[in-house]
């Protein structure tokens, strides 16, 4: 999933649509969330918490670097 995510990431950011790169992190934290709610039951969610979180990893990155590039328009 990840190079899928990578993929979607990178032409959200060439479209340079910021508010669809916030609304898939702000998706996958309550899926981290909510799988986190669940640890202890018979299913492990190691695996599917390791992957939430790399994703948002790479949409975080994605939003940074609207951030640094809005400061370098800036100045």
């Amino acid at each position: 999933m990840t190079k899928a995510i990578e993929h979607i990431v990178a032409g959200y950011v060439t479209l340079k649509n910021r508010q669809a790169l916030q609304e898939i992190r702000d998706h996958r934290q309550r899926l981290l969330h909510d799988s986190r709610m669940h640890t202890g039951t018979w299913v492990s969610v190691e695996s599917l918490t390791s992957a939430l979180q790399e994703e948002i990893d790479i949409v975080n990155a994605a939003l940074k670097g609207f951030e640094e590039g809005a400061t370098d328009t800036i100045n």
